[in-house]
């Protein structure tokens, strides 16, 4: 791969990469996608998870906690502030199980501040 330089003030060439589109005269960048697995099963009920869910206005929210319960098409998720989230098994878009959160650190106390 060639590296163009700057010579006597100017900018290097990337002539290829600035040229015009003729489809409208819009850039379009490289496509970038990805694949949402749901890898989680009624027999996870009891393990940590992360959910990711569709809401009614089609846009995504994360849930993440201790799945509760999975029955008649709805996870319940414990949350580390104690609430539970429900969450409808139509509008599972990701989900993992997840290791348990690291230990809380407790903070220091620092005698020269």
């Amino acid at each position: 791969m060639a590296v163009a330089t700057a010579r006597s003030g100017s900018l290097p060439s990337i002539a290829v990469i600035s040229q015009p589109f003729r489809h409208g005269g819009h850039h379009i960048g490289p496509r970038f996608s990805a694949r949402y697995v749901v890898s989680v099963s009624p027999s996870d009920v009891g393990r940590r998870v992360s959910l990711r869910r569709r809401l009614p206005n089609g846009a995504y929210s994360d849930v993440l906690g201790d799945l509760q319960a999975w029955s008649q098409g709805e996870l319940q998720v414990r949350r580390r502030d104690g609430s539970v989230v429900t969450v409808a098994e139509a509008d599972l878009v990701a989900g993992k199980v997840v290791p348990p959160p690291p230990p809380r650190r407790r903070p220091s106390r620092n005698p020269t501040s």
